[in-house]
């Protein structure tokens, strides 16, 4: 009877070892998800703006590791940033980590193809410092000094009548990547902004069009650092990329009034304490020669968080939340006398006095 209980707890410990390779090894990968929520509607339009993302990054001492990218392919019906649960996977060792991340509506590798001014990206090597990652907004030199708002030497964006590829940006905190699977989340800045401007003439209100008209934006705003700081590196003017004249006729087809209008892309907007650092819209009449307007632009465009005052939004924030502008300036001969700015929510605007300025 001895001999059979020997047997029993014999097999018994043989059936104690563990068998685990049928089991799926532990995920350690590093997983980054991105919203883009910091717009003033403060909802998560990531999936709906986004069609191209690249993280970059970098280790403990902000030396650039390894990139990885991930693209929308409508096409072929390949679209992973649409998915609310969307998630990178990096399969890092374990390690300290910060990670930033450059993004398009397409593939970066798209944008580049075709006409218009690119954001151009710098190459990076293993071991580079995080301090190399800009981005170079394409530009090319010009002479024109006929205005009296100096632009001799200036740089001027040539989008060949096409809008720019938003820009999107966002940076991490130290990341570590330990044991099993880590995870962030990333919150991206819209950089590239949306500018349309109307006049309209008062006294004779059908005698006004586009041709009529130079409109430009002076900024030095070319140049995006890894942090989305703004390198100040050259003047550079954003002209139009589309222009368009609308008329209001009577019943018998007679025009009663025309408005003319611009619509200009641009980098970043930031505003500085210093007046004259900030960027500057300039109109000028052709034919007299006469400035009708010299704004500072981001003066004028934060008067615009007046719509959401509850947020208590400070100047740049707001500049960095808002990305579509609308200004009617109403003008009096060569002299405009009022603005109206609009931006992109609800029907809010506001009406600017020229003695404001």
């Amino acid at each position: 009877m001895v001999l059979p209980a020997c047997v029993w707890l014999c097999t018994a410990c043989s059936m104690m070892e563990t068998d685990l390779s049928h089991c799926p090894p532990v995920d350690t990968g590093l997983y980054i998800s991105f919203k883009y929520d910091y717009n003033i509607q403060r909802s998560d339009m990531f999936r709906d703006h986004v069609g191209g993302v690249t993280a970059y990054i970098f280790d403990a001492q902000d030396k650039f590791v390894t990139q990885q990218s991930e693209n929308n392919v409508t096409l072929t019906g390949y679209v992973p940033l649409k998915a609310y649960d969307y998630q990178m996977r990096l399969d890092l060792p374990e390690g300290t980590y910060r990670v930033v991340a450059l993004a398009h509506q397409k593939a970066y590798e798209e944008t580049l193809l075709g006409k218009g001014a690119k954001y151009r990206r710098v190459e990076l090597s293993p071991g580079d410092d995080i301090s190399k990652l800009q981005v170079l907004l394409d530009r090319q030199s010009t002479s024109d000094a006929s205005s009296r708002v100096d632009i001799s030497g200036v740089s001027q964006v040539v989008h060949e009548n096409l809008p720019l590829d938003t820009l999107f940006h966002a940076i991490s905190q130290t990341i570590t990547r330990a044991g099993a699977q880590s995870s962030d989340t990333l919150s991206m800045t819209r950089n590239t902004k949306m500018l349309t401007i109307g006049l309209r003439q008062l006294d004779d209100q059908a005698n006004i069009s586009t041709d009529d008209f130079e409109v430009y934006i002076l900024d030095n705003n070319g140049t995006t650092n890894y942090d989305n700081s703004v390198e100040q590196d050259e003047d550079i003017m954003y002209s139009p990329h589309d222009t368009w004249t609308t008329e209001f006729t009577d019943t018998d087809g007679n025009v009663l009034q025309r408005a003319a209008h611009y619509g200009i892309n641009f980098n970043r907007l930031i505003y500085y304490d210093t007046p004259s650092d900030n960027a500057l819209l300039v109109i000028r009449n052709k034919s007299t020669q006469a400035e009708v307007a010299v704004i500072n632009l981001p003066d004028c465009l934060a008067q615009g968080r007046n719509a959401v005052e509850r947020y208590q939004y400070t100047a740049q924030e707001f500049l960095d939340r808002e990305y579509n502008y609308k200004l009617d300036f109403f003008l009096k001969g060569d002299s405009w006398l009022y603005i109206d700015l609009s931006i992109s929510i609800l029907s809010w605007s506001k009406r600017i006095q020229n003695i404001d300025f």
